[in-house]
């Protein structure tokens, strides 16, 4: 009878079994080195990755030689998003007396625009001359620049925004308007009144008239006995 031949690979051998007339082929096991080396290879990829999209965010940073940034509560203001209007907050005092132009997109529609020369930046200031005291008639007023409010903007939609000025560019700042309601679409008619309603009104109505007659009647019962 004619054996089916076998091919074996490097490493592989067959071992004769006394209980039968065959042979088990014997594969040996992957050695521990090298699937040792199959796990530092995978950690070393992963280790890459998580490197290359680090020094990618810190590239993208770099990029922009100051920063912007939506004005929270911290800077003195209860909110920075309107539904119509962003607070942004101002260039560095490094680039003082340089007008600043900004640059914004709507990403839902992707219209674009720019402002040139909407401010000059200010000019760096002590600290105690950051908040400018003027007496008027007895009374203290203080007054602080904040920042830069974008109008006429779309409600509820996403926003890119950026500053140039001369030669710098701040980062990108991405940001939405809130969505509210149009003020023109708000029914400010009194609303159906329900069943309950006209049966109180129609109780009210008679009870009042009962009040009435009964007052009419003790009104004219007194004055016919004087």
């Amino acid at each position: 009878m004619l054996r089916p031949s076998l091919r074996l690979s490097h490493g592989q051998h067959l071992v004769p079994d006394s209980r039968m007339s065959r042979s088990i082929l014997v594969i040996p096991a992957l050695p521990f080195h090298i699937m040792l080396r199959s796990h530092e290879s995978h950690l070393f990829s992963t280790a890459m990755r998580t490197m290359f999209i680090f020094f990618g965010m810190l590239f993208t940073l770099s990029n922009a030689e100051f920063q912007v940034s939506l004005l929270k509560e911290s800077d003195g203001v209860v909110t920075g998003r309107f539904a119509d209007s962003l607070l942004l907050s101002l260039p560095p005092c490094a680039l003082a007396t340089q007008s600043v132009t900004l640059e914004y997109n709507n990403t839902d529609t992707n219209e674009s625009k720019t402002l040139v020369n909407i401010f000059k930046v200010l000019p760096c200031r002590f600290r105690r001359d950051i908040i400018s005291t003027i007496e008027n008639n007895g009374q203290f007023t203080t007054s602080r620049n904040l920042g830069y409010q974008v109008t006429n903007l779309t409600t509820g939609s996403t926003y890119r925004l950026q500053y140039v000025v001369g030669a710098e560019k701040s980062n990108i700042l991405e940001v939405s308007t809130r969505q509210v309601k149009d003020p023109n679409q708000i029914d400010s008619g009194l609303p159906a009144r329900s069943g309950a309603m006209v049966v109180i009104t129609v109780i009210l109505s008679v009870s009042m008239f009962i009040l009435l007659v009964a007052l009419i009647v003790t009104v004219a019962h007194s004055l016919g006995g004087d």
